[in-house]
């Protein structure tokens, strides 16, 4: 799809790893890296036609079927098999269709400035950020504190919004100009195929960017790989959003919970053999344990793309939990559709 698009001199809000299926994303929610620009993967969607439990064939809008309609953008595998959709698309010239990105490598040294400095950053609708602790592979297995700065534009614009950042000074500098085709470049790392990787998520407030929960975290990070190096390929990942359109369009179009959460969080332990399993998951717990313990937030919330599985449903779903549960009676009593975490 993306490069159909690029080609034909347009873009669609993508998913930011190109090697998630489109709707299975987009219909979670979707973050995207346009999303300051956009608004949800939920809001690209303009029609689906949907397989219900029952086989019946309904075709989806807000005008025809809506309660499927506003179930099926926020918790669709719960609701149906979508066989086809009809989504938004943003004409742009080749020349204007790229952004600038890449990854700009800190010494841990700096880690809780870089925490608030991200934390200080008023985010613009063309801007996206990510804060990544990961290593830099055997043999060595060196970790490294990276913030990943997007900006849907050229290069010096984009500098110009993160120079903040870049005033922590950073001990490299990747960033680039890049095409539509290649924006979701930076995260075919976590597209490999193979390996056990029972993630742990936690969204946060701006508030959860918080530098002493952070050095915590990245303190329990750099213990596990240097303890456990069958696990040296771990990694966690937050994800920082401008929520300006999102929260504009409003929580009443979809059932999709946190529009007004801009940051989400992924703990990825990566490991080979089942037999590790229990250090891992206690490991995954712990460091999203710390992050809720700072969240900003009045409820624990997890952007369901990120969950873990052990979550209570008002966690992934919301506020709109009753409602959800309604609809799913009404269209699926016998729960046929429940691959993802069950309403019924």
């Amino acid at each position: 799809m993306i490069l159909a698009a690029y080609s034909n001199g347009t873009r669609f809000s993508s998913p930011t790893c190109t090697c998630l299926g489109f709707l299975g994303a987009m219909l979670g929610g979707g973050i995207t890296r346009s999303m300051g620009l956009y608004g949800q993967g939920v809001d690209q969607v303009l029609e689906l036609n949907v397989v219900t439990a029952s086989g019946k064939s309904l075709r989806v809008n807000p005008r025809l079927n809506p309660e499927v309609w506003y179930a099926m953008r926020g918790a669709a595998p719960d609701f149906g098999i979508v066989t086809s959709a009809l989504v938004k698309a943003y004409p742009t010239p080749k020349a204007q269709n790229i952004a600038w990105e890449g990854e700009v490598t800190f010494s841990d040294d700096n880690l809780e400035l870089l925490i608030q400095t991200i934390h200080d950053l008023d985010l613009n609708p063309n801007m996206e950020i990510d804060i990544l602790f990961a290593t830099n592979g055997p043999p060595l297995n060196t970790r490294t504190v990276t913030a990943i700065p997007f900006f849907v534009g050229n290069a010096s614009a984009g500098r110009e919004a993160f120079a903040p950042i870049f005033a922590v000074g950073p001990i490299s500098d990747e960033t680039m100009e890049v095409p539509h085709d290649n924006w979701g470049a930076f995260a075919n790392s976590f597209c490999s195929k193979g390996m056990r990787k029972p993630a742990y998520g936690a969204s946060i407030a701006r508030q959860g960017l918080d530098p002493a929960t952070w050095r915590a975290v990245y303190t329990e990070f750099t213990n596990f790989v240097a303890k456990y190096p069958e696990a040296a390929g771990s990694s966690v990942l937050a994800e920082y959003y401008p929520i300006q359109k999102a929260v504009a369009i409003g929580d009443a179009t979809s059932s999709y919970p946190f529009r007004n959460v801009p940051i989400h969080v992924v703990v990825i332990p990566v490991y080979e053999k089942s037999s590790f399993d229990v250090r891992a998951n206690a490991w995954g717990a712990r460091v999203r344990d710390l992050l809720r313990s700072t969240d900003g937030l009045k409820e624990n919330s997890t952007y369901i793309k990120f969950a873990h599985g052990d979550e209570p449903l008002s966690e992934v779903y919301g506020e709109d939990l009753a409602r959800l549960q309604t609809i799913k009676n009404r269209y699926d009593p016998q729960n046929r559709s429940n691959q993802w975490f069950p309403l019924a």
